[in-house]
């Protein structure tokens, strides 16, 4: 019998959380106070009206002025790397025109990242071009600041998903316990992002799955305690992050999943939606789009695809990234172009209200998604097991737990140098391919609710498939990392971005053997 998704029943260690590693779903209205979203049968409402969050990403600086402290736009957004507003007053009408403008593009929720904070000897800070705002120093002005943007969210009818930087130290633990109670009562809050992407941000390089069910049931308990009535996330980038911070057995209300680049958005979601056992919605995905390399008509019909894919699959929100493009010289093109406005001319709010740069006509989607009804359940896609269409090595090998195929396990491998990673999944008998240009001598395997492993090999012998005399030296796209991987190619059809060619992803010059490889049940 194969074994599927191992549930959160069979961690031991974690007996003692049992019973907040469930989904903290309300049962019924009643338990809620007036207008607070909660979770009930695996979805969110409002008085006991579904809620589905449509929701925009939107960085802030956190900035000295009129001695206050306010949520001042990114310095990126508008004039690009030059502050527009420099008063209290300015920032706050420059915040409001951009929130004014959300909404009437169809938006019904705002994810402010309030999470860069950097610390010196003198503690932790938010930085901006002009100075620091230190949190031992002003910790009530930046509740002030910060009251001050949900006023202006909940004027433009926003709900707010607030990105906090995790609270691992003391002082900064402190300062979220504060935010807590602060806006406890606040229902313009929709929930509390305690970690934006473990995987690429999180300080200890080799946490264990059970060192951070312990962190994230103690970020559970501190939420439940001072804001019981907001919900509580973490956002979990690649399906890899189940090596440690594995979304299945962690105790969150809900799975806030970072998807991009159309090669891998199908694949990533469509493993979320089987083996996290969570409600869960889109926390950030886009197309960059400049109009040149891209242009706003892909960035168009992206949007409605992404949001049509994510409810046919489950999803219960869904949040672009991000409020407008911000060009910063060394990002690469995926960070830089992703926004929803341009740096180019001007545009009006309804209100008269001036925002400088042009709305991309992606923008104009989203008051129309809600229109959009869910076609059913989506098959496994095409490229699922090799999801950026790699066509030099394929590794075959299995993995168990107690003799029995291990089905969604995750296996990733790295080349040499660990410059180019590629991750595949097991099928429902525990089996897996591993594509890769370049060949792979590090491997890190795991599964939800399962332990790890993670090893080098440096003796797979690889056979040529077609029986011809081994030549190494003519295989191509050696060193291409994802990024650089051009999705155009793959695509069906130039209007559907989940959709690919067939033949394109099982494809491979040499293949090798490997090995049974055996989790165990933590």
């Amino acid at each position: 019998m194969k074994k599927t998704l191992i549930n959160a029943t069979y961690v031991s260690f974690i007996v003692a959380f049992f019973f907040i590693a469930t989904i903290g779903c309300k049962s019924s209205i009643n338990e809620t106070p007036k207008d607070f979203v909660y979770l009930e049968d695996n979805v969110f409402k409002i008085n006991d009206t579904v809620f589905f969050p449509l929701m925009l990403n939107y960085k802030v600086d956190m900035r000295n002025a009129d001695d206050a402290v306010v949520l001042s736009p990114f310095i990126c957004y508008d004039n690009n790397d030059i502050y527009e507003s420099n008063t209290k007053e300015e920032m706050q009408q420059q915040f409001s025109n951009h929130l004014e403008l959300m909404s009437e593009l169809g938006f019904n929720a705002v994810r402010l990242c309030i999470d860069v904070i950097n610390k010196n000897d003198k503690g932790n800070y938010y930085p901006s071009k002009c100075g620091g705002v230190y949190l031992k120093d002003k910790t009530d002005k930046i509740l002030d600041g910060i009251a001050d943007a949900l006023d202006i969210a909940e004027s433009h009818g926003l709900k707010v998903m607030l990105l906090l930087k995790p609270p691992f130290e003391k002082e900064v633990e402190t300062f979220t316990i504060e935010m807590l109670k602060r806006f406890s009562d606040n229902p313009t809050i929709f929930a509390y992002d305690f970690m934006n992407e473990p995987l690429y941000f999180d300080t200890e390089p080799n946490r264990t799955k059970k060192d951070a069910v312990k962190i994230v049931s103690e970020w559970r308990d501190t939420v439940k305690k001072y804001a019981p009535n907001h919900l509580f996330t973490i956002g979990f980038s690649e399906p890899i992050e189940v090596f440690e911070w594995d979304p299945s057995i962690l105790p969150v209300d809900f799975v806030q999943i970072h998807t991009y680049h159309p090669l891998r958005i199908p694949s990533e979601i469509w493993w979320y939606s089987k083996y996290c056992n969570k409600p869960w919605i889109i926390g950030e995905t886009a197309l960059p789009a400049d109009n040149d390399s891209i242009s706003y008509e892909e960035q168009y019909h992206f949007a409605e695809e992404a949001y049509q894919y994510t409810i046919d699959c489950g999803g219960i929100g869904f949040g672009w990234w991000c409020f407008q493009d911000h060009i910063i010289p060394k990002m690469n093109f995926e960070a830089n172009y992703t926004g929803l406005l341009n740096h180019e001319g001007i545009t009006k709010t309804k209100s008269g209200n001036e925002i400088i740069g042009t709305i991309k006509p992606a923008a104009y989607k989203f008051k129309e998604l809600s229109k959009l009804k869910a076609q059913g359940p989506k098959p496994r896609p095409q490229n699922y097991y090799n999801m950026l269409g790699y066509e030099n090595y394929v590794i075959k090998g299995r993995i168990e737990c107690n003799d029995e195929g291990v089905e969604g396990a995750l296996i990733r491998g790295w080349n040499s140098n660990w410059s180019v990673g590629q991750n595949t999944y097991s099928d429902e008998n525990g089996n897996f391919t591993l594509y890769s240009n370049d060949s792979c001598t590090h491997f890190e395997i795991s599964a939800p609710g399962l332990s790890k492993v993670k090893f080098d090999r440096n003796d797979l012998i690889y056979n040529r498939i077609d029986g011809k005399t081994h030549d190494f030296s003519d295989l191509e796209n050696v060193k291409l990392e994802y990024h650089k991987i051009n999705y155009q190619p793959f695509l069906k059809n130039d209007t559907t971005f989940f959709e690919f060619k067939e033949g394109l992803f099982d494809k491979a010059k040499f293949a090798a053997e490997m090995e049974t490889i055996k989790l165990k049940k933590l």
